[in-house]
C-alpha cells in the first residue's frame, strides 16, 4: 500500500513538473512572438525631460493605436502643459504619443503613435474558462518587458467595477500591459495587485467597448476634465440607482434593526467587544462597503459607498461620560475616499432632528463637500444618533463619493427609513 501511495505521489510530481514546464515554454513562445507589440508608456516632465510616471501598453491595430490604463497617463490629463506622453518599444526606440480617448471608470485609455510600427495584438472573441492558463505582459519597475504565467479565476465577485481575478504577480510598471490567452489573444488588461499572487485585470468587454466608442474631435478631446465630469456623473447615477432599486433587508443589531447587505456589490463585516470583561460600555458594529474606488488622479478617488452602524450601551459609566463617548464616535466619522483640498471644498453640514417611520427619534448631520473641478458632484457624509434612550444609542453613518445632490437625497431618505428599535 505504501509503495502504491509513493507511486501515485511520484506521478503527481511528474504531472506538476510537466504542467509548469509547459506554462514556461508557452510564456516564452508568446513573449517572443508578440514582444514587438509591447510598449513602455512614459509620462515625461517637460521642464526636466525626466520620467514622472511609467506603465505599459500594447498595440491593437496596424494604425498605431495603443491601449493602456487611464491611471498611467492621468498626470497628462490634468496637466497637459506640464507633461507629454512618450513610448519606448522593446527595440529601444522612442517617440511621442497622442491621447485619443479614455474611460476613467474602467481605468482604460487609448493613445496613438504615428511612427509606422504595424505589429499588433488581436482581441479574443470571449473570455477563457475558469482555471485556464493566461499570461500577463508588462514592464515591472522599469526593468524591461517580461511575461508572467498565471490562472484565470473568473470575474471578481461582488464587484461593481468588474475585474478579473488573476493568480499571478502584477508589479508596478506592468499597469496597462496586455493579458493573453494561450492562443496569444487579448483577454484583459493589467490594472492592480493585492499581493500574494493576487492580481486584477480589466476584462476584455470593457476594452472592446472603449475601442468601439467614437473618438471625439481634437478640440473636444482636449476638454479632458469635462469628459471626466460626464463619466463620473453617469457612473454615480448607475451606482446609486442600483443601490436603491432593491428592497433593503433588515438585520438585528442588539435591540436595533438596521439595513443588512442591501446590494451584492457591498461586503459586510461585524464585531463587538462582548468578550472584554473590563469594558465600560458595550459596542456592536456592522460595516458594509464596496472595497473599490474610481481613480481620478494621484490624490483623488471617487465612486464608493459605505454604510456603518454601531450600537453603544452604557455599563459602568455615567450618563455624561456615555454622552461624551457618543460624541467622540460621531466626530470620528469621515469620508472614505482620498481627496486633497485642491480637489474638494470643506464639508458643509446641516444639523437637525427627526422621527423616522418607525418612531425612532434621531439627531443627524448631513454634510457635503463639492468637487472643485467637476460641477454637480459631491462627497456626502451622513451621521445620526438615536436620542430617546438614556443608556444606549444607535449611531448610523453612510458616505457616498462623487454623487449628485439628487442622488444623495434619495439615498439618505431610504437610509433613514431603514433603521428602527425592535
Amino acid at each position: 500500500m505504501r509503495s502504491q501511495v509513493t507511486f501515485i505521489s511520484y506521478l503527481f510530481c511528474l504531472l506538476a513538473i510537466s504542467l509548469t514546464s509547459h506554462a514556461r515554454q508557452q510564456a516564452q513562445s508568446l513573449f517572443q512572438q508578440y514582444e514587438s507589440s509591447l510598449y513602455q508608456i512614459r509620462i515625461i516632465d517637460i521642464e526636466s525631460g525626466n520620467k514622472s510616471a511609467i506603465g505599459s501598453g500594447f498595440q491593437i491595430d496596424d494604425a498605431g493605436t495603443i491601449a493602456t490604463n487611464y491611471h498611467v497617463i492621468s498626470q497628462y490629463i490634468f496637466h497637459p502643459d506640464k507633461y507629454r506622453i512618450e513610448y519606448e518599444n522593446t527595440a529601444g526606440q522612442t517617440g511621442l504619443l497622442s491621447l485619443i480617448k479614455f474611460d476613467l471608470i474602467n481605468d482604460l485609455a487609448i493613445v496613438k503613435q504615428n511612427d509606422g510600427y504595424t505589429n499588433y495584438l488581436t482581441l479574443a472573441q470571449a473570455l477563457p474558462r475558469q482555471g485556464d492558463d493566461i499570461y500577463s505582459l508588462g514592464n515591472p519597475h522599469d526593468l524591461g518587458m517580461i511575461v508572467v504565467p498565471g490562472t484565470f479565476n473568473g470575474i471578481k465577485k461582488n464587484s461593481f467595477y468588474q475585474r478579473i481575478h488573476f493568480t499571478g504577480s502584477i508589479n508596478p510598471g506592468m499597469s496597462g500591459g496586455p493579458v493573453l490567452s494561450d492562443q496569444g489573444e487579448i483577454i484583459g488588461v493589467n490594472v492592480a495587485t493585492a499581493g500574494n499572487q493576487i492580481g486584477f485585470l480589466i476584462p476584455l468587454p470593457r476594452l472592446s467597448n472603449l475601442i468601439s466608442r467614437d473618438a471625439s474631435s481634437e478640440e473636444e478631446m482636449q476638454q479632458y476634465k469635462l469628459h471626466i465630469q460626464h463619466q463620473l456623473h453617469a457612473n454615480q447615477e448607475e451606482l446609486v440607482n442600483k443601490m436603491l432599486s432593491t428592497n433593503w433587508p433588515q438585520v438585528e443589531l442588539g435591540e436595533a434593526r438596521v439595513p443588512g447587505q442591501v446590494s451584492d456589490i457591498l461586503s459586510c463585516w461585524g464585531g463587538s467587544n462582548n468578550n472584554d470583561q473590563k469594558r465600560l460600555f458595550s459596542s456592536i458594529k456592522q460595516r458594509c462597503n464596496m472595497g473599490e474606488q474610481v481613480f481620478v488622479h494621484q490624490n483623488f478617488f471617487s465612486g464608493e459607498v459605505e454604510m456603518e452602524f454601531e450600537l453603544l450601551g452604557s455599563i459602568n459609566v455615567s450618563q455624561q461620560r456615555f454622552y461624551n463617548l457618543l460624541q467622540q464616535a460621531i466626530n470620528s466619522a469621515e469620508a472614505p475616499n482620498r481627496a486633497s483640498k485642491l480637489d474638494v471644498s470643506n464639508f458643509r453640514c446641516r444639523h437637525g432632528g427627526f422621527e423616522n417611520q418607525h418612531s425612532s427619534m434621531q439627531k443627524a448631520a448631513f454634510c457635503t463637500r463639492a468637487y472643485r473641478e467637476f460641477e454637480g458632484l459631491y462627497d456626502v457624509l451622513y451621521i445620526a444618533s438615536t436620542v430617546d434612550e438614556n443608556n444606549q444609542a444607535l449611531i448610523s453613518h453612510f458616505t457616498l463619493a462623487g454623487v449628485s445632490q439628487e442622488s444623495s437625497l434619495k439615498f439618505a431618505k431610504k437610509f433613514m427609513e431603514s433603521t428602527s428599535w425592535q
